[in-house]
Order: structure tokens, then sequence, then C-alpha cells
């Protein structure tokens, strides 16, 4: 795909429903238990996402059948559940840029008997850590080992004995997906688990969206705190299961609401959902938009005076840099902390922000987990994604001000929101390819 131009509408102030797809992380966790239960398992309203597909082929390739069907207009799993009996791979699987199906199924293979697998991906994936993860399943017996940097993927996963269970210790400080892998995997372990929390929990939204999951296909862990958490054992099971939208994916319609002055409503929202990006509306309103909560939707309108704010986004770090591209057209300044999981996303999003907010004329201090935004009026520019999807998304909202930004590499959005750029124009904003350098 060429690169693409985003511009305003030339209609009136915009308007636009939006009904958002499935939640890739949902997905992704549905997608785990449901080859671990016994039965057929259908999720509907699911991803249509390359994370989401990665975790699907992954599973194929361990003897699961996934097949993918339409209902109703919307994307189903169907999901044929082991019931733990997973094929003892000996070969590789390759996930690309997707690091939740890293860390997922790093746990998974490592709880498969007489498997030898290859886990990698793109260079990128082979720099984010796993460190903590892998040593707390080689502590309940897991034989893994680095291909590459050490405490980095690619990963060779060679365990002759399951998984024995018990207590484990993993430091929460890092990632979440470290903790939800083990909590996604626990059946598969010969004793019930208990996992114990070193340092401080952070992105505690993930690790109550895991818990939810968890419960919705039968086993039920106890939340001590975000200090440990513990199970008395069971089985997943098999079921019916319907996807919530992606709050995230929501963030950035709510934010073309802001820039814009205009109103949007995005369907197929939990208001009430454990997902932590749900809240981003509520940064909104601080900054002054006005937003209503419908059953199943939530509705920003937009104001031509937003003011910046200090927000701690610890528990939504996914949507810290659509703040930070709203921030740019705001009042003052916008201090956003609790970013230290960006350091070691997809790309250094910090640093990414800081360089692309630069070529807009807007000014920006990072620091190691923040970054400050001094709003100004932002000019248009070509900005660089880094292959990180998220990059491309927050800050093509900015089209709805700017004519003619340029977002290069625009397909990386299909790693979470594939219709991107659909939803975009549908919602009024010209989306052409750029003509590129004259």
């Amino acid at each position: 795909m060429r690169d693409l131009s985003v511009s305003p509408s030339s209609s009136a102030r915009l308007h636009a429903e939006v009904t958002i797809p499935g939640s890739k992380s949902y997905t992704n966790r549905a997608l785990l238990m449901a080859a671990q239960a016994e039965g057929v398992s259908r999720l509907y309203q699911a991803s249509a996402s390359t994370d989401s597909e990665a975790m699907a082929a992954a599973l194929r390739k361990l003897g699961v059948t996934v097949r993918e069907e339409k209902e109703g207009g919307s994307d189903v799993f169907v999901v044929e559940g082991q019931g733990g009996g997973f094929t003892p791979l000996k070969g590789e699987i390759d996930v690309g840029p997707a690091g939740t199906t890293m860390r997922f199924l790093t746990a998974l293979c490592a709880g498969i008997r007489g498997a030898d697998i290859t886990l990698r991906g793109t260079e990128r994936m082979h720099a984010r850590p796993i460190r903590e993860l892998v040593e707390a399943l080689r502590s309940l017996g897991a034989e893994i080992d680095y291909l590459g940097s050490p405490g980095c993927p690619p990963l060779r996963i060679h365990s002759p004995q399951p998984l024995r269970g018990g207590t484990v210790t993993v430091d929460g400080s890092v990632s979440s997906q470290f903790i939800s892998a083990l909590l996604l995997t626990a059946p598969m372990h010969a004793q019930p688990l208990s996992v114990q929390v070193k340092g401080e929990q952070i992105s505690k939204s993930y690790i109550d969206m895991t818990l939810q999951s968890v419960a919705d296909f039968g086993v039920v862990f106890r939340n001590n705190g975000y200090r440990s958490y513990s199970t008395d054992g069971g089985r997943f099971q098999a079921r019916e299961y319907h996807v919530e939208g992606d709050a995230s994916g929501a963030s950035y319609l709510w934010g073309l609401a802001a820039v814009s002055g205009g109103t949007v409503t995005v369907h197929n929202i939990n208001p009430h959902s454990a997902q932590g990006d749900v809240q981003f509306p509520q940064l909104l309103a601080q900054m002054g938009c006005a937003v209503s909560l419908g059953e199943r939707s939530v509705t920003v309108t937009g104001t031509p005076a937003l003011l910046g704010i200090d927000a701690d986004m610890s528990n939504m770090p996914d949507t810290a840099q659509t703040l930070a591209v709203i921030a740019a057209v705001a009042k003052g300044k916008t201090r956003i902390t609790g970013l230290s999981t960006l350091r070691v996303k997809e790309t250094d999003r910090i640093a990414a922000l800081h360089t692309e907010l630069s070529k807009l004329g807007i000014t920006s201090e990072p620091g190691p987990d923040y970054i400050v935004v001094h709003g100004g009026e932002p000019h248009a520019a070509s900005i660089a994604t880094y292959d990180d999807h998220r990059m491309a998304m927050s800050f093509a909202i900015l089209g709805a001000r700017i004519a003619n930004l340029v977002i290069q590499e625009p397909h990386v959005v299909e790693k979470s929101f594939p219709t991107f750029w659909r939803v975009l124009r549908e919602a009024g904003l010209a989306v052409v390819e750029s003509p590129g350098p004259q």
C-alpha cells in the first residue's frame, strides 16, 4: 500500500457513528483458551487483525482446528478444542510482530510434552523482553533456550515433561503479558497454579481482562490485591463467546471528535468494560469534550478549545499516543506519565512520538517514562510509522484538522484494526493515496 494522505472533510462539522470491531486482546485470549478446552467454541465478533490471525495460524500448527466464518457480517472463529492434547510439534512458529501472541504461545508451548518448537518473529520482536516469563516457566519445569540475545526471542522450547504448577514468582513491573500468559495456560499444569508478583504490578487493566476471560471459560483465579493470583484448578470449558469491541481502536475515533470539534458515537463498546482504554473519553472530558455513555456505545463531542491536562496512563498505555497527538492541538501543555512499557513496544514509542511531533512543529519533552507535549498549531508533514500500528492511527486523526497529512506505510494498521482507513473515510475524512515527492 502506498503512503496515504489524510485531510478534513469538505462538508460540515464531522458527525459520525461507527461500529468498532472486536478486541484483538480478548480475541487472542479466547483463541488460546478455546484451544485448551474440550469441544467446539464459537468466538463471535472476533478481531480480524493480523495479530489474531497469527495466533490462529500457530494453533493450527499445534494440531488445533480453527475455522474462520462470517455470520451477520461479523467475523467468527470456530475452534475445535483439544482438551490439552496438542500436537508435539517439532518445528518452527513465526509470529511476526505479534507481541501478545509471542508471550502467550511461549507459555502454551512450554506445556506441550515432547514438543521441540522454535518461536521467532520480526527483528523488532527479537529485541523485546521475555526473560521474566522464561524464568518463571523454567521454574515450573520448562526447558527453554535463547537463540539470539539473552532475555529476548527467538526461543527454543523443548519441555520433556508437563509443567508441574504450584507457586511461581514473576516480576510484575515489566509486562502484564507475562502473568497473563501463565494464567491463560494454567490448566495445562499438573498442579493448581499460584502466581506471586514481585515488584509493582503494571497495566492492571490487562490483568483484569485476563481474569475476566479465564472466568468466562470456567476457571476462576483469586486476585489478592494484584500481589498474587491463585486458583483451585479446573479446565477451560468450550462455549459460545462474544468478543467485546476494541476500546483501544475506539480511542482514535473519539480522538477524531476531539481534534475536529465534531461528534463521534462508537457502537459495540461496553462503557463498563475491564478494558482500561474504555476510560479514555474521561481524559477527553478533562480537556473540555462532552462525553455521553449509552448501553453499548460511547459518544464524544469535541470543543474548539481543548485544554492540556496531566494524565497517568499506566492503566491504559495503548492510548498514550492518541492522547499525545490530541495534545498537539490543545492549549497549554499536557504531561503524560506511566509510560514505562512504551519504550519496549513495536518501537520506542516515546522517542517516536517526540520525533514525529517535531515534524508537525510541535514541541515535546520526552523522559524515561513520560512525555510532555506543548500544544500549538501543527502543520502538514509526512509521518513515519516505525512498523507500529498505533503510530499510524494516532497521527492519522490529525487529518481531521490538517490538510494533506501523509501517513507512511499505512498497512501497519492491519495488526489490530484492518478496516481503519475505510472507517476514516466513512467518518467523512478524505483518505487518498499520496502522490509522493514532487
